[in-house]
């Protein structure tokens, strides 16, 4: 139990360095984190699954994540020189993605025992984490990332552009690693304390019910922590949602909170299922005490993507 805190406390100071680093000093750091975890959790999922089927085409993992980000990064890019928006950066990842799922087929025939396994263990990985795993690339391009690169005496101006521009991206981000966090921890000390009737004791013995509902009160704390922040503090750049609307700021940080909350459970009962159906405990040994990459994010996995869309209707929402 020592070891697992005194990592976590590593992990949390890691983290918060970070986001100094992108939110202050160059959004790249942020890309960079995201595209490392993409690629230990390539090999993680893969190590995991090959317990159980056919090892999957690890190098095609890797170029799904090097490759997609690039495209990524190259449309995005190219949209904001063409046209002054910034979009198509998901779609080119995904579109990478089918591509080289189609190259794996080719890829595959080249041998004179042509395995089908392989082919839909690859698949299954491209799917999960990674397809899920980018939108937390795509946090970092929401609406506030251009301007949030410009801070006045280090702290973000949401009038830059002549109207108040709510800072998603930086909200965003933070959002799915409190909110998550916040999850677990909850989840964690409610079920040891209320115990109570098991989840899915199937796939998890040991999440209760009462677990799980303080899970998405935890989801909520971590969500109105940021709003303290962007409340009381310039830190990170956070802001409201709305101009000069304070309920339907907590209403709507707290409707976050409860979302990546829940969505952060999922992701854990999906990460369990994996893990039991190919016999592991752990997907790694990265972090002592831990387990790995995808024992730490398996929540943000599905969080990630959760709040992304909460963040892009509500960009539509507010026509920005």
């Amino acid at each position: 139990m020592k070891k697992r805190v005194y990592t976590g406390l590593i992990m949390l100071a890691f983290i918060a360095s970070l986001f100094f680093l992108a939110f202050y000093i160059n959004d790249t750091f942020y890309d960079v984190l995201i595209v490392s975890l993409l690629l230990i959790a390539s090999h993680e999922i893969s190590s995991a699954i090959s317990n159980k089927l056919e090892r999957p085409h690890i190098l095609i993992l890797y170029a799904v994540v090097i490759l997609g980000y690039a495209s990524f990064k190259l449309v995005h890019e190219f949209s904001i020189f063409i046209t002054g928006t910034k979009s198509g950066g998901l779609t080119a990842y995904f579109v990478c993605m089918i591509i080289l799922f189609f190259f794996t087929f080719i890829y595959n025939m080249r041998d004179d025992q042509i395995s089908f396994g392989k082919i839909i263990s690859t698949f299954f990985c491209m799917i999960y984490p990674l397809a899920f795993m980018i939108y937390l690339v795509g946090l970092n391009y929401l609406p506030g990332q251009a301007e949030g690169l410009a801070f006045t005496g280090w702290v973000y101006d949401a009038y830059k552009t002549g109207a108040f521009v709510p800072n998603l991206r930086s909200i965003g981000v933070c959002l799915v690693f409190a909110s998550s966090a916040g999850s677990d921890i909850f989840a964690l000390f409610t079920g040891m304390l209320l115990k109570g009737p098991k989840l899915c004791p199937s796939i998890s013995p040991k999440k209760t019910v009462s677990g799980a509902f303080g899970g998405l009160f935890g989801g909520m704390f971590g969500a109105m922590v940021i709003f303290t922040l962007a409340y009381f503090t310039p830190a990170f750049g956070l802001t409201m949602f709305i101009e000069d609307n304070i309920a339907a700021n907590i209403g709507l940080y707290l409707g976050a909170g409860l979302g990546i909350g829940f969505a952060t459970e999922i992701g854990d009962l999906i990460a369990s299922y994996v893990k039991r159906y190919c016999g592991i405990k752990d997907y790694g040994t990265i972090f002592p005490g831990h387990g790995g990459v995808l024992d730490r994010i398996d929540g943000m996995v599905i969080s990630g993507t959760f709040a992304y869309l909460f963040m892009y209707v509500l960009a539509l929402f507010l026509n920005i």
